[in-house]
């Protein structure tokens, strides 16, 4: 299992929005997910997010009652988006393991075409210290485990991971690996180089969990 670079492509792409007032509200999403990925959730004041946007309080406030409810949205937007990109990605594969790689591939490519993808996490680690808002961001989290749990144990099926493996639990620790490369990568590099931080991952993990092929 291997994880190559990705052809080029536009570092944010957006779908297609007909209606005005959707295509604003994403606008500012970019706009926000963008200054919490460089300054966080604490340090990206609202002002400067609006300025930034281009719009107006009035103009915000009509799509967001607050920087709170801005950061949620953030969140399940760039979630969104990620999933989609890896359904797009695993359909062109058949067998389970290949999905697997091609959801490496897809988060990397992620990672190194739009500079807001660290939002994700940085936002849910500073909100999730909100006992009220917490809640909210486990889902981002959970799907991402059952995702993964679900391809481990089409593995299993298939015959090519070890069946004395628990996929939840793997799905758990593929997870906890890809928040930790991206925050070694932040800590220790200042730039999104979580591709051969994952290839050393991936080959790590295939060495352990693969049935050996006769």
């Amino acid at each position: 299992m291997s994880v190559t670079r990705a052809r080029p492509l536009r570092a944010v792409e957006i779908e297609p929005a007909t209606d005005r007032g959707e295509i604003t509200r994403r606008h500012i999403l970019e706009v926000a997910a963008l200054a919490f990925a460089e300054r966080g959730y604490s340090g990206a004041s609202l002002n400067d997010i609006i300025k930034e946007a281009g719009t107006t309080k009035g103009g915000f406030y009509f799509h967001f009652p607050s920087k709170e409810a801005l950061a949620l949205d953030v969140v399940r937007y760039k979630q969104e988006r990620w999933a989609g990109r890896v359904v797009s990605a695993t359909m062109r594969h058949d067998t389970a393991m290949e999905q697997l790689e091609a959801m490496a591939e897809a988060l990397c490519d992620l990672y190194e075409q739009d500079p807001s993808a660290a939002s994700l996490g940085k936002i849910c680690i500073e909100l999730s210290k909100d006992p009220e808002l917490q809640p909210q961001l486990t889902p981002q989290f959970t799907t991402w485990i059952q995702l993964t749990a679900s391809i481990l144990a089409r593995a299993q099926q298939e015959g090519t991971v070890r069946p004395d493996i628990d996929p939840v639990a793997l799905g758990e620790i593929c997870v906890w690996a890809t928040l930790g490369m991206e925050t070694m990568s932040v800590l220790l590099t200042a730039k999104p180089d979580i591709r051969p931080r994952m290839q050393r991952f991936v080959e790590f993990l295939n060495a352990v969990i693969r049935i050996p092929q006769k």
